[in-house]
């Protein structure tokens, strides 16, 4: 079974949560969530973790968190394992607090900060407890509107720097409907693991190959959706850098070789499915799969289909690099 892919590196900004055990509470009362502020206040510093944002429901907590060090793993499992020890002492009971391992979702900061943090601040009214996020004690919203002094551990600068104030970012808080009910879930949780346009997802791969580390193959789902190319560089490459004609690449003549050569690269170098790629080709996924076979086949014994193949990844190369070297800069 595939599992979250875990990409730590400097300067990383995560959407994590954390569920109780069979989704039962790990706070049961305002106590218990005190003593988690407290754990989690010694573990962002021990850790130098930027909290941006949290809010700590009844059985789950959401964090935004920003990592100066390439350590998400170890603040969680500190956080996580030093609250548990705390609560079952406390209760006197034995087994796990938190279901299985924490989520924790790659993101791009620049882009999903705001909604990412309305998304968290606006939990509490989703479950009817408050009418109004400033309202409710244990998030950090009361410190976005001013209630009072955020704690060392939360940073609001970079939040509130996109908005021209806290009033502003309370009014961009009022415009959602129903706590926030109308934002969709790919929009906070991504596609395994990461959320970001494709840009962002090139330079997640890039830091991965870069950092030499080595996959589990139950991560393999997530690597894939993280391809280096799209299928507009794909297109791209064959129109434009091998000046092969249009009516050339698309006819449905029979032995096309260009036609081949599209469907295999598409294949091999995108983090499309077969079904998207036949939508592209305008012909069914089964088709797609023969037509990429034929290419790798005839790839084996022809100097022609050699030739191409070497060109075409000669020029893929290029915009692989040039996607690596874009990533260097991005935080």
């Amino acid at each position: 079974m595939a599992r979250p892919l875990r990409i730590e590196y400097e300067g990383a900004f995560y959407h994590v949560i954390a569920r109780g055990e069979r989704r039962e509470d790990i706070f049961t009362g305002d106590g218990d969530k005190e003593k988690f502020l407290v754990k989690l206040a010694e573990t962002a510093e021990k850790f130098r973790l930027l909290i941006h944002a949290y809010v700590l429901m009844d059985n789950h907590y959401h964090l935004l968190v920003e990592t100066s060090q390439a350590n998400l793993g170890k603040a969680m499992h500190h956080l996580n394992a030093s609250y548990s020890n705390w609560y079952c002492r406390k209760y006197q009971i034995v087994g796990s607090v938190f279901q299985g391992r924490y989520k924790a979702i790659l993101v791009e900061k620049d882009e999903y900060l705001k909604m990412l943090s309305a998304y968290i601040h606006l939990n509490p009214v989703r479950a009817k407890i408050v009418l109004r996020p400033e309202l409710y004690r244990f998030s950090s919203m009361p410190y976005y509107a001013g209630k009072a002094k955020p704690p060392k551990f939360l940073h609001t600068r970079d939040l509130l720097a996109r908005f021209s104030g806290k009033n502003a970012y309370q009014a961009f808080m009022q415009g959602y409907k129903n706590g926030g009910s109308e934002i969709e879930k790919s929009e906070i949780y991504g596609c395994n693991s990461l959320l970001g346009d494709m840009r962002f997802l090139r330079a997640v791969y890039a830091k991965l190959e870069t950092s030499g580390r080595k996959i589990d193959e139950r991560e393999q789902t997530d690597v894939r959706s993280a391809k280096k190319v799209v299928a507009d560089d794909i297109i791209e490459v064959l129109l434009v850098d091998m000046r092969i004609r249009g009516e050339d690449l698309w006819s449905r003549r029979r032995g096309n070789v260009y036609r081949k050569l599209l469907a295999y690269a598409l294949r091999r170098y995108t983090a499309l499915t077969l079904k998207e790629i036949g939508t592209i080709m305008k012909m069914d996924y089964g088709a797609v799969s023969e037509l990429a076979r034929s290419f790798e086949r005839d790839l084996g014994k022809e100097m022609k289909y050699q030739r191409l193949a070497k060109h075409f990844e000669k020029e893929i190369s290029k915009r692989q690099l040039l996607a690596r070297s874009t990533s260097v800069n991005r935080p």
